[in-house]
């Protein structure tokens, strides 16, 4: 007869690979420090849920699974996807979205930022069943550029669910990937619905003398970069070619560096989500409530023992002073 196993062979978990999507320049790549730095934030957010409690408190965001041999314009495709997802959020078809960080952090998406100084390299996105829906935005780049990131990720994750199964990422995708030109479709409408461009373009610019101000206040009020800005307006033929050629250049001129962002938004947005963020909330709540040893947790923080210590340290402080 054979022998039964051991107890604790049932509660070994087998490890599940993590499949990356890319999203940059061609040719550019994510060293391999910063994937596993991506992988170890991943895995870490999973075992945190698991440790306080709420492993199964959130659903994740809904797949719209996209095939070509059924969905022929793949464009118009994403574009429904992002309609659907504005009113699946909450946010509807013409309002821009206040936080896109929170928003997504409160649908379960595990946003990790971390700068790189490839700032080609824009995100990268992971997908398993056991870890859930994991985003990586190149701190580096300009916040508005983190925003586009994590929309265009984001529209992987929903659009893009069966491209993340083999082991070895996609890297490097050029722009005019059709994936590529889907997920930037999607973000493009989520973050700027035709709509709600259409509504505040003809309320607050108008068809006389579109000018760099006007061009400002825009990419302000949806809270996204000029250059994307540019680009609605003129897809949306809200602008001609002419009028975009001649905007881009003023704008160009301005700020020197292509890099560089053009009225920059204000930090605030994402320290606020980072202030009150799941991930970090989960943290604090094993350090203080000591379900966590010190070396798991600077493990998971990819942190030393001595900065974990310290952060630890702070948390008990704040959590006094909230008391007293």
């Amino acid at each position: 007869m054979k022998p039964e196993p051991p107890v604790t062979d049932f509660f070994e978990e087998k490890a599940e690979a993590l499949a990356l999507l890319y999203r940059a320049a061609e040719d550019a790549v994510a060293p391999a420090a910063t994937q596993r730095s991506f992988e170890r934030f991943c895995k870490a957010y999973r075992e945190l849920e698991e440790i306080v409690g709420v492993q199964d408190a959130l659903l994740a965001p809904p797949e719209y699974s996209y095939f070509a041999e059924v969905h022929s314009k793949s464009q118009q495709f994403a574009s429904q996807v992002a309609a659907s997802e504005r009113e699946r959020l909450g946010v509807g078809q013409r309002d821009p979205i206040e936080n896109i960080f929170k928003l997504l952090d409160e649908q379960g998406v595990r946003i990790f930022r971390q700068e790189m100084p490839d700032h080609e390299v824009y995100g990268l996105s992971a997908f398993s069943p056991r870890y859930g829906l994991c985003v990586f935005v190149n701190q580096a780049n300009t916040l508005e550029r983190q925003v586009f990131s994590l929309a265009h990720e984001y529209g992987h994750l929903l659009m893009h669910r069966s491209f993340y199964k083999a082991r070895t990422p996609f890297a490097g995708l050029h722009k005019d990937h059709e994936i590529e030109e889907m997920a930037h479709i999607f973000a493009a409408n989520l973050l700027v619905p035709e709509l709600g461009l259409r509504e505040v373009f003809l309320r607050d610019v108008g068809e006389k003398m579109v000018g760099l101000e006007d061009i400002v206040f825009l990419k302000h009020y949806f809270r996204v970069s000029i250059d994307m800005m540019l680009c609605r307006l003129r897809d949306l033929r809200l602008i001609s070619d002419a009028e975009y050629n001649q905007l881009l250049e003023e704008v160009n001129k301005r700020r020197g560096d292509e890099t560089k962002e053009l009225a920059p938004m204000s930090a605030e947005t994402v320290d606020s989500w980072e202030r009150a963020s799941r991930f970090w909330h989960l943290a604090r709540k094993a350090a203080l409530d000591e379900l966590v040893s010190l070396g798991k947790l600077a493990q998971w923080l990819g942190l030393n023992v001595v900065e974990t210590r310290k952060k630890v340290q702070e948390w008990q402080k704040e959590v006094s002073f909230a008391q007293a």
